[in-house]
């Protein structure tokens, strides 16, 4: 079965549900503070890591999240560490490279990179994840911004042992943190055993395409072996239980100092189509993130909040006019 969607803004909902019996709708919440505990299966033996519906240890649970800034393009070094973050935000920048906020929770990376300068599509990622933030440098208006949001963050330019070769490790990050950070909230539901991903408009799905206007193709295949999404990136395979896709505008923002360029950046806040792949399964439907510190909603066309395979998600900001396309 082929379904094709041109992302424009809308999204048609004439879909048909997939039977069976009906998923509890869920709250829609926006507010981190009343977010859901993500819920043990009746198999689990301690509690769940928040941003990725796995197992963890209390201390691996209940500690603060790194988030690294990584950029992947043509000419760049090898992509390191991806495939460990429990949530990766995918933002299309300049020369078709690919920047990437990747937080880390529930394990961690010896090697993540290569580290990348920050952005206001960061800012407003990160937030409401109140994470320890690792990044390459930043322009005057963005650092700026950064102090103004009061987040925790360290730059290479500021501690250059953390960033060795232009890469860093989240155990060393985590170590330089200030005291009193706090656990993230959960933002995505998780599925159990037997739990579809979506009530509505559910389909096998074996191959996932986005295509940006103007760009080029960023294919995913589902791994029968392995239950994952593959995708390769400069060269390196990498594997995640799930790839959502959130379609959005994106505006031209300029840099003063210390020269000026422009450059793309994400509208993260608002809402528009989606569409997430998790074990041999896709669905379309909604998404919508009221601001900075409110939690990413994902539901499915009947409304319900969608269930991701635990383990590393992966989420796209697609600009508008994106073609999605799941095979």
């Amino acid at each position: 079965m082929r379904l094709s969607l041109l992302v424009a803004g809308a999204l048609c909902l004439a879909l048909t549900g997939c039977g069976g019996e009906e998923l509890p709708r869920g709250p829609i919440v926006n507010d981190p503070g009343s977010a859901p505990a993500v819920r043990p299966s009746a198999s689990a033996a301690g509690p769940r890591a928040p941003l990725a519906g796995i197992e963890a240890t209390a201390a691996v649970a209940g500690r603060q999240a790194t988030a690294v800034l990584v950029r992947v393009g043509a000419g760049s070094p090898a992509p390191a560490g991806l495939d460990a973050a429990d949530l990766l935000f995918q933002e299309y920048a300049e020369s078709g490279s690919y920047r990437f906020a990747a937080i880390y929770h529930s394990r961690d990376a010896a090697q993540v990179g290569p580290v990348a300068e920050l952005r206001p599509a960061d800012l407003k990622t990160l937030a409401v994840f109140r994470p320890f933030i690792g990044y390459g440098s930043a322009p005057e208006n963005f650092a700026n911004q950064l102090a103004d949001s009061t987040l925790p963050a360290v730059a290479a330019t500021q501690r250059g042992d953390l960033f060795p070769g232009g890469y860093t490790s989240t155990g060393p990050l985590l170590g330089a943190a200030p005291a009193g950070g706090t656990p993230p909230p959960g933002t995505f539901l998780y599925a159990e055993a037997g739990t579809p991903l979506a009530q509505q408009g559910l389909a096998p799905a074996r191959q996932l395409t986005v295509t940006p206007p103007g760009g080029a193709a960023q294919t995913w295949q589902y791994d029968d072996a392995s239950g994952t999404w593959r995708g390769v990136l400069s060269g390196v395979t990498v594997s995640v239980s799930s790839v959502v896709v959130l379609t959005m505008p994106y505006k031209t923002v300029e840099v003063r100092h210390p020269s000026r360029r422009e450059m793309p950046s994400a509208q993260v806040y608002g809402e528009g189509a989606a569409w997430a792949v998790s074990g041999p399964s896709g669905a379309p439907g909604r998404w919508s993130k009221p601001g900075q510190k409110q939690l990413c909603n994902v539901v499915d066309a009947s409304g319900y909040q969608m269930r991701l395979r635990p383990g590393t998600t992966w989420v796209v900001y697609a600009p508008d006019g994106s073609a999605v396309t799941v095979a």
